[in-house]
């Protein structure tokens, strides 16, 4: 984005005595005009922005971050962009959620999104595609937080780049106020002419009144102070100290609590309530509500709400999903595989070399559908404050559930007050829309409807068994592959097919050098609710596209990061990076004295390249993952410790559902409950991870899912190697 075509807005003393300040699209800005007007109320503000950065009297800035926290840690990296490219001692600098409000909607995610897909517009288009994704955003209310796209959309093209034309305006400020040399520069909050100094907050208002500027100069690397470097992170003193406020946490005097029974079956409404009088008369309980999909019971405290669903004897109504099993959903994809398939790519003609020479090789794959399972269950709570309706909640786009309320409320969204809270666990669980047609904030639906009824405060309280079974979940695929190999055992052609929306992905493409390549899928609407889960769908096809060259390294007997080598150019980033981890594991293939093999896998996900190693061995036939090494590029890394945390999670995140991960469909539902039966790696079973940055001048890339994708087929293929090739996850079934 370049801001010589875009409008800089500044705002005059509207908050605090403060310059607020942002950056709309051309068409925006004209289009929208009126809605840039300031409404000064005391301490408020309303602006069409895709950032917010408040320049205050005392010389400290604060930054409103459109972007929620869920462990990510994203809200530091972005102040140190920003206190780089304006100059500030970090100090100077504090980080706020932004509200709630179609202001902070961020288009900019879109606008990443599609360009890393399709690539960037001309310059001449570039305000006006800025302009269509702002409008998109706003129309679809997203103040979006995922994707791994805090950090390398928001916060490198769109915060940088306001946070240094407004460095330049300040400089501007002063040479117009002042008389200051064209030598001007900054200083830690000041702008600096010789010996004469004048800080940041004294020259806001004059610098309000001056033009944008039409040139401006980005911090080059040597200038930076806080980009690259480990910072502390701003929520880890609350989290160490047990301060901060989860929407678990959420308390309002008066408040009443509510726990939640689904019908079982997808789809299907709750029919009857068997045992009404049974659980109306229990202690503690106010009311029992059949809310459709699901049976609220509402008590004067949790526990006793909880012990009352957990009595409760509900039918499910009659529906076409009620005899819905795995087994049933798994023979209709394979059905599916053999009918018409639709192209996602195409390269060469696959048709004209099939029958040929050479040995065929074929595989079918087999993932299974994944939970979230969150630490945090989903939660929200509700009251009522004269003609405003209160809702607090962690989500990942809390425009969106904001909106979602006033919905089910009946009520002008202009009089829903949302609060945001941090989460315990998320990605893509609370983002707020899903890949099917089923409301993944169904809570967020509840909660208010009990209380637009009930008219005392309540919160609402899924618990693990609640969650775990009516999740959105990451879709179950089944995936075949066919290749043959030509006289060098290199693929003379590539065929994959696969089920689901996702099998038409950028991830289902391989990264190999083939001369024939054709990638397909067949989808049909989903049965079971589905929805984003960490790494989408990287996660499935790195597991199929992985194992698959594994295979074919296999039959052509060569060792297989010297195979992918063979078919990668020598300074594509995949090969860069398996050279990499090749050093830095000491790579040996083949099974070691002390009965242990190692396995590789690579993939590029949300612009971030990443090649990984797994050192397993079987224990009573069970896989035992020792150790694993990543290597990433990522281009810029603005924090390396959050990075390395990040990469570190996604291993871990990627390991259990690797290993144990699965939910079955039984009679319309998922059979799986609590972590008795879907289990997560404990400690003992972590294998130690080592990773390593690698760091170029490209823009970041994302680091909050990169980890999950290769540590699956990493794992299989070192299986592999002693003897044990897993086709379908889970592999400690």
């Amino acid at each position: 984005m370049s801001l010589t075509r875009r409008m800089f807005v500044f705002g005059g003393a509207a908050i605090g005595g403060g310059l607020a300040l942002g950056v709309i699209g051309l068409g925006t800005h004209l289009a929208m005009h009126d809605r840039l007007g300031v409404q000064r109320d005391g301490n408020t503000r309303d602006t069409l922005l895709n950032l917010w950065l408040r320049i205050n009297k005392d010389n400290t800035v604060t930054l409103l971050s459109p972007h929620t926290e869920l462990g990510q840690g994203a809200g530091t990296g972005l102040t140190q962009i920003v206190a780089d490219e304006l100059d500030l001692n970090w100090p100077q600098i504090k980080l706020e959620l932004a509200p709630a409000t179609t202001a902070f909607s961020n288009g900019g995610v879109f606008e990443g999104f599609v360009s890393e897909m399709i690539g960037k517009p001309p310059v001449w288009a570039e305000h006006i595609a800025s302009n269509a994704f702002n409008r998109l955003a706003d129309l679809l209310n997203m103040q979006m937080t995922g994707g791994s796209a805090s950090i390398r959309f928001t916060g490198w093209q769109v915060m940088r780049e306001a946070a240094a034309a407004a460095r330049q305006m300040l400089i501007n400020a002063a040479i117009d106020k002042y008389g200051a040399s064209t030598n001007t520069t900054t200083d830690a909050g000041y702008v600096v002419d010789g010996d004469n100094r004048w800080s940041y907050g004294e020259l806001v208002e004059h610098a309000a009144t001056l033009d944008v500027p039409e040139n401006y100069t980005l911090r080059a690397k040597g200038d930076r102070k806080f980009i690259g470097k480990a910072m502390p992170r701003h929520d880890l003193p609350d989290k160490i100290f047990l301060e901060t406020q989860y929407g678990i946490d959420r308390h309002v005097e008066g408040m009443r609590y509510a726990a939640i029974a689904h019908s079982g079956v997808f789809g299907a409404n709750v029919a009857t309530i068997d045992n009404l009088a049974e659980i109306t008369s229990m202690r503690g309980v106010l009311g029992v509500e059949n809310m459709g999909l699901s049976v609220a019971v509402i008590a004067n405290n949790p526990w006793r709400a909880e012990q009352a669903i957990k009595a409760l004897k509900i039918t499910a109504a009659s529906h076409k999903n009620s005899d819905l099993s795995s087994a049933s959903i798994e023979n209709f994809q394979r059905e599916s595989l053999q009918g018409e398939l639709s192209d996602a790519h195409n390269i060469g003609d696959v048709a004209s070399v099939l029958g040929g020479s050479g040995e065929t090789v074929e595989a079918e794959f087999w993932v299974p559908y994944l939970a979230h399972a969150t630490m945090e269950p989903m939660n929200a709570s509700a009251w009522l404050e004269g003609d405003k309706l209160h809702v607090a909640a962690g989500v990942q786009n809390p425009l969106y559930a904001r909106v979602h309320a006033a919905k089910v409320a009946n009520m002008d969204v202009e009089d829903v007050v949302f609060h945001a809270h941090s989460m315990g666990g998320g990605f893509g669980r609370r983002v707020g829309f899903s890949m099917s047609e089923d409301n993944p904030i169904m809570w967020i639906d509840e909660v208010v409807t009990l209380v637009k009824k009930y008219k005392f405060p309540i919160k609402l309280t899924w618990s693990r068994e609640a969650d775990t079974r009516q999740d959105v979940y990451r879709p179950a695929v089944l995936a075949k592959f066919s290749a043959q190999l030509d006289e060098n055992a290199k693929p003379r052609y590539w065929l994959s097919a696969s089920y689901g929306s996702e099998g038409g992905a950028p991830a289902s493409m391989p990264p190999y050098n083939v001369d024939n390549i054709k990638v397909q899928f067949a989808n049909h609407p989903s049965p079971v609710p589905i929805g984003f889960w960490r790494s989408v769908e990287n996660s499935q096809h790195a597991f199929f596209n992985e194992s698959f060259i594994d295979i074919l390294a296999e039959k052509a007997q060569v060792d297989p990061i010297k195979y992918r080598l063979a078919l990668l150019d020598n300074n594509d980033d995949h090969a860069k990076c398996l050279k990499e981890v090749a050093q830095l594991c000491n790579w040996q293939y083949g099974v070691s004295s002390d009965g242990k093999a190692m396995g590789v896998a690579v993939q590029k996900s949300f612009g971030t390249m990443v090649a990984t190693v797994a050192e397993v061995s079987l224990q009573n036939n069970q896989a035992l993952v020792h150790r694993v090494w990543i290597v990433t590029d990522s281009g810029v890394v603005v924090n390396p410790d959050s990075a390395i945390a990040q990469v570190e999670g996604g291993v871990l995140f990627g390991l259990t559902a690797a290993l144990y991960g699965r939910c079955d469909i039984e009679s319309g539902g998922v059979k799986q409950s609590n972590f008795h039966d879907y289990p997560i790696i404990k400690m003992a079973e972590a294998p130690i991870v080592q990773v390593k940055l690698l760091e170029s001048t490209n823009e970041p890339g994302g680091l909050g899912e990169v980890g999950v994708p290769t540590i699956a087929p990493a794992v299989a293929n070192a299986l592999a190697v002693l003897g044990k090739r897993p086709m379908r996850l889970p592999i400690n079934a």
